[in-house]
């Protein structure tokens, strides 16, 4: 199984952000010199959800420091907040950057007051994710000599009769979804796409990855990216590990407490359309924080190191090749974070790098 590192850590306010993406990096390659395959960034903007906000930034900042072959993950990028050339330059140079190492996650997000900071409609973010991802394949695609392309979306357009600069490392980018139900993960696979998951119990992300796997093998795709896809299909938990499972259990209640009212305080603001706060997490993301004994289930990592280890091995036998932890989660101190990434790092994941 591969593991990556999952950084999405919070700040409760500005005076916290240099060390909170300090800690970020340092955790980076602390983890990736342990033996870590991955580097899993996030996106996220003026929620107070994620310190570092550009995924893509602190990639090709990484990617330089740490050891050839480490694969970056960003998951996810969301595409209607971004304009498809500029976005597509991204994708490019990041695949550029890397070497190719580099799976570049897209999803619609699930924060209404993000929508909200960069003009966007949060009531149509699946709609407007669908028109961005066309017009970026098709930008992508371009050729040289091509008829111009035009194009247009809610927010944006242009023609392109050149091309996107610079050009990909790979002949085609590693593209994943983050999928949180059947449909999204049918058009995953048949698209020859990543599948990303996170936050549902194991039986449910058993399921996902069975179906993951039956529609891929409809999807005109060939051996070795189809092996590649799912060795490297992903599924998000944040961790919580102390010497017993009480311990462990109360500090990620802690935990949980303190994302729930900071996230409901962050997106508790005004809308474009002065219809008052935005509606909380729950639809768009699955299990939210709001609901505690759900997400200790759905979305976490809890336990002594040994059933920290069961709990791996479990989500192994339900058909998962790459788990991303979050050491840094919910407005954690240094001291929490980095006691968390120790103690896994001493006590679990010797018992899994053996096997790799």
């Amino acid at each position: 199984m591969h593991f990556t590192i999952y950084t999405n850590p919070q700040t409760q306010g500005p005076e916290g952000d240099l060390e909170q993406i300090e800690l970020s990096i340092s955790q980076a390659i602390r983890a990736t010199e342990a033996g870590f395959d991955g580097i899993a960034l996030t996106e996220h903007h003026a929620s107070g959800y994620n310190t570092f906000g550009d995924n893509v930034m602190m990639a090709a900042h990484l990617a330089p420091q740490v050891r050839k072959g480490v694969r970056f993950i960003l998951a996810i990028l969301v595409p209607p907040l971004h304009h498809p050339m500029r976005l597509a330059q991204q994708c490019n140079l990041i695949d550029m950057l890397t070497r190719g190492n580099v799976i570049i996650g897209m999803g619609a997000g699930g924060s209404p007051l993000e929508y909200h900071s960069i003009g966007r409609d949060p009531k149509r973010r699946h709609d407007h994710m669908m028109e961005v991802l066309d017009v970026l394949e098709r930008l992508l695609a371009f050729k040289p000599g091509d008829p111009p392309y035009r194009w247009k979306t809610a927010y944006e357009e242009g023609i392109l009769s050149t091309r996107v600069m610079p050009t990909s490392f790979l002949p085609k980018l590693r593209l994943a979804r983050a999928a949180q139900n059947d449909q999204g993960v049918i058009w995953t696979a048949q698209k020859g796409w990543y599948l990303m998951t996170a936050r549902a119990p194991i039986e449910e992300i058993a399921h996902r990855f069975k179906l993951y796997r039956t529609e891929l093998d409809k999807a005109p795709v060939d051996a070795a990216r189809k092996a590649d896809m799912l060795e490297w299909s992903s599924l998000a938990r944040q961790l919580v590990i102390d010497e017993t499972d009480a311990k462990a259990e109360a500090h990620a209640r802690r935990i949980i407490e303190r994302l729930a009212d900071g996230v409901k305080r962050s997106w508790s603001a005004p809308t474009l359309d002065g219809a008052g706060a935005p509606s909380f997490t729950k639809a768009h993301l699955g299990i939210s924080a709001e609901d505690p004994d759900a997400f200790l289930k759905g979305a976490m990592l809890v336990g002594s190191p040994a059933t920290v280890a069961a709990k791996l091995e479990e989500i192994r036998a339900a058909g998962v090749g790459h788990i991303k932890i979050c050491f840094n989660y919910g407005y954690m101190s240094r001291a929490e974070a980095d006691r968390n990434l120790d103690l896994f790092l001493s006590e679990v994941y010797p018992r899994f790098k053996t096997k790799a």
